[in-house]
């Protein structure tokens, strides 16, 4: 890796270490926000299996609902795959994805980031778009539809993953995107999941 890579990699993984710690530092200063797991790095097989473990561990601990925890570990497993899937594979991207799994007013959200190749950030913006925009009749038919086709893109998946999130959090799911060089966009998803 020569001077010039290796800079820009330092840049990029500031930047978004720069954004984990200003989510957590929002949560940190609101009584009513409480950080239950947060994790910043390279989300390899092996650290999602531990994360997984962790989150399980820590809602049954909070004495929470089976149901709850059910849907909640469903949002993270279909949000870490989903930062697997569409994660840059780029030198500079190495070790920059985060989640965060925090209590906020009785209600859980589940935030993930990863950096994505800006070749592809145009087809995953209008995915979430278009499941975002549906309610929830026509998000189940969109979802039972996509079940039985059984079509898989190339990259492993019938969009599944984004239509399990937004049933599983009725929908509450935010996200955003940040171009941040020639070859990299800052994504994140932001979910909540309804403690009702």
């Amino acid at each position: 890796m020569n001077d010039a890579t290796s800079s820009n990699s330092g840049m990029v993984k500031t930047f978004c270490q720069d954004k984990w710690e200003a989510i957590q530092k929002e949560y940190r200063q609101t009584e009513d926000k409480k950080i239950i797991l947060s994790n910043f790095g390279d989300l390899s097989e092996d650290g999602v299996d531990s994360i997984l473990m962790m989150v399980e561990n820590k809602l049954e601990s909070h004495g929470e609902p089976r149901m709850l925890i059910k849907r909640i570990f469903t949002v993270v497993v279909e949000s870490l795959q989903n930062v697997r899937i569409h994660a840059s594979r780029t030198e500079s991207a190495k070790g920059t994805s985060f989640i965060i799994i925090a209590k906020e007013y009785g209600d859980y959200k589940v935030i993930v980031a990863n950096l994505a190749d800006n070749d592809i950030v145009e087809h995953i913006k209008a995915k979430l778009i278009s499941v975002t925009a549906l309610n929830e009749r026509a998000l189940k038919k969109v979802y039972m539809n996509s079940l039985a086709m059984g079509k898989l893109s190339a990259k492993g998946g019938a969009g599944l993953g984004i239509l399990t999130i937004a049933l599983k959090s009725d929908n509450n799911l935010k996200f955003n995107f940040e171009k941040i060089n020639d070859d990299l966009t800052f994504f994140n998803m932001n979910i909540k999941v309804s403690a009702n």
